[in-house]
Parts: structure tokens; sequence; C-alpha cells
């Protein structure tokens, strides 16, 4: 669901590859040369190299590249500034459960239950029941950069790479209202509630387009800035016909450890 860390470059002096080796940056009979000059000489050359030779770099880790900590949210925090950091904060989340339910009636309809799982950013196991349409149960392990797919209980198949990358995208992992760009004076604080036991800020974004009215809520953790739950409606007018409703409900919950592996 993916982001590769950059692994930390460790700079190696060259005092400490000439004690390993046994010779410095130059050559074994450079180093012999040097030792016929006077004791003296060879102690001041060799302070006026150390004060000339560039600073040890910053080794850079996973740390550098991970969100912020979770930390509680305030009512007067930009609607648009607490989704996005949500949207990030369930990304690199490694132990948490989303389910997302879905039902559309364009044509023969269309509706799907799926339940995601994270064991760490990489790692993710996926299984959608689709009810309409295609019925089955369809699964799927994430892996690194590897995807795995099988329906009902078919032998596993390693998908190709670029149907994989599809899958380990962002959007294919949280919910898909999470993944919409907002505007500052479109999203807003519409209130508090609890979601679970757990105190939560609902958004709500509303929309007029054309023949089509959308509307989002999205409840984020007053005290983690997690999101809870989310619920988006999609109305679309249909001239002589009845409209086209969209609906899609998940909920999410943290603290969930599995264990994910490839299954071959």
């Amino acid at each position: 669901m993916r982001t590769g860390w950059i692994t930390a470059a460790v700079v190696v002096s060259g005092a400490f590859l000439s004690g390993f080796f046994g010779c410095g940056t130059f050559s074994c009979g450079g180093l012999a040369f040097a030792q016929d000059k006077p004791l003296g000489d060879v102690a001041r050359e060799a302070r006026a190299q150390k004060s000339e030779s560039p600073q040890a770099k910053k080794v850079i880790t996973d740390e550098d590249f991970k969100p912020a900590p979770p930390a509680p949210v305030s009512p007067t925090d930009a609607p648009v500034e607490v989704v996005n950091k949500a949207r990030n904060l369930l990304l690199h989340d490694t132990a948490h459960s989303c389910r997302r339910q879905t039902v559309n009636n364009s044509g023969p309809g269309y509706a799907d239950d799926r339940v995601t799982e994270a064991a760490a950013p990489n790692r993710y196991h996926i299984v959608t029941t689709e009810l309409r349409t295609n019925p089955g149960r369809y699964e799927a392990i994430i892996v690194g950069d590897d995807v795995y797919n099988r329906k009902g209980n078919e032998p596993w198949q390693k998908v190709e790479q670029y149907q994989a990358q599809l899958q380990r995208s962002p959007g294919a992992l949280i919910p898909n209202v999470l993944m919409f760009g907002f505007s500052g004076a479109d999203l807003k604080l519409a209130g508090s509630e609890s979601v679970d036991g757990a105190p939560t800020f609902r958004y709500e974004y509303k929309v007029h387009v054309v023949d089509m009215d959308r509307t989002i809520d999205i409840w984020v953790g007053a005290n983690d800035n997690l999101p809870r739950r989310t619920h988006m409606l999609t109305v679309t007018a249909v001239p002589n016909s009845q409209p086209i409703r969209w609906t899609e409900d998940a909920t999410c919950s943290y603290g969930v450890r599995v264990t994910i592996e490839p299954p071959m």
C-alpha cells in the first residue's frame, strides 16, 4: 500500500579504512614515504589535514521520513489540514482494520464489503465480498512490492507488477473519501461526536455540480487525529429515470495486531 524508505548511508572516514585494511586512501607506498619525515612534521600535517576535512554527514534514517506522531485535534485547527494528516497517519499506521461498504444502483447495481488489515506500512490483507454483478469473495495479500490474489478457495497467484502497482496504491488501501481533494472553504467542522466510545470531530463537505449532489462526513479522533469513520452519499439526477445513488461507509479501528506473510 508501497512507499520504500530511504536506507541510511554510512559515511566511513579514510582513517577507519586505513586502520581496517592496513593502507590509507592513497597507496601503502605513500604511507611508507610519510614515515621518513620527522615526527613533528608528520603531526603538523595530520592536524592541518584534519582541520580541512569535511564534517561528518548526518546519517539519514527511516525516522526522518515518518509522519508526525498522533496528537490531539483542536476545534480551531484548519479542517483540510486535519483531514490530510488523518489520511497520512492511516497510510503509515501498522496495526489497524478498516471496513468499507459500497452500494451503487447504477445499471444492474453494485455492492461490496471490503475489510483491509494492516500489519506494517507495506503489509496488507484485503478481503472483498462482492454482493452483486460478480458475486464472490476476492482476497489479496500485499507484502512490499509483491501482490497475491485469489478468488474464493482457488490457488493464490502472484500479480504482474503493472497490476500490483494499482492494488498497492494509496487509493486502494484506505477509504475513497480520504483521497479526495478538499478546499479550505468547502470542508467545515460540523461538531463533536463519539464513535465507538472515542471522542471525535466531524467534518462535513457538500457540493452541487450540474446534476450531482454529494455529501461527505469524516470523523477524526480528537485525541490522535486518526480517521474513525467516513460517509459519502452521491446522488446524480437522470432524465426520465430514478436518480443514481452511490453510498460509501467506512469505519477503522486501531491496535489490531495481525501477521501477514506471502501465501506462496
